[in-house]
């Protein structure tokens, strides 16, 4: 993958193809190897290699974050070969994500002041779980000789007792911590992923005018 960037980035878009095209269909990577093999494509003014890998790219791949894009890119390459009808279709399902009227911008800020809120109790519970951590040190192991009075022993057992209840709510705590942090990032991807839908729709926009004003010269 890497070695696929840096010759596309040197402009040798054949060579990047060619270690794209080496990423198995199981690797997590696939779909972002797709559409660098996409894009080294188009370079080459390969549209029809271009659509071929994009529509690969949008019918197995379930992340969201490459389909406005894969789209997009495909609008792009319908408009280089002539077939404006097409581009059309490719650039109004993005603009359909993300309509006009649908002032996301406001709630996406709100969105981001919760996470604030949010960000600042993860910390909060990060420095509760340190305390709860340095509690179970300090109960250390009592002395284990067999010869030792009977009220040392329930006092062991007490804070055996005691020790097993701390590092059960331990685990508890660091569970609950770890999900609470899984879920803030996935908010903050899904807010990402929405601001760059925004994005996509204005060069959807743009290509669709494009596609239009192309269509009409054609017929004239």
């Amino acid at each position: 993958m890497t070695l696929g960037y840096l010759y596309y980035e040197l402009g040798f878009y054949r060579e990047a193809i060619k270690h794209f095209a080496e990423i198995p269909s199981d690797d997590p990577v696939y779909s972002e190897a797709l559409l660098g093999r996409s894009w080294a494509a188009i370079k080459l003014d390969d549209y029809q290699q271009a659509i071929v890998t994009l529509n690969e790219l949008i019918k197995s791949s379930d992340e969201e974050k490459f389909i406005e894009e894969a789209h997009f890119l495909l609008g792009q390459c319908y408009l280089e070969m002539g077939f404006y009808d097409f581009a059309i279709t490719e650039f109004d399902y993005i603009i359909q994500q993300y309509p006009a009227a649908n002032n996301i911008e406001a709630r996406l800020e709100q969105v981001e002041m919760g996470l604030m809120e949010q960000s600042k109790r993860a910390e909060k519970l990060g420095v509760d779980l340190l305390v709860l951590e340095s509690k179970l040190l300090d109960i250390l192991p009592l002395y284990q000789g067999g010869d030792i009075p009977k009220y040392i022993r329930e006092e062991r057992k007490r804070l055996e007792e005691a020790r097993e209840a701390l590092m059960k709510n331990i685990m508890e705590e660091r569970q609950i911590f770890e999900e609470f942090q899984d879920s803030i990032q996935k908010i903050k991807e899904e807010v990402e992923m929405k601001r760059r839908r925004k994005h996509w729709r204005a060069y959807a926009e743009y290509g669709k005018a494009r596609a239009y004003f192309l269509k009409t010269m054609q017929t004239r």
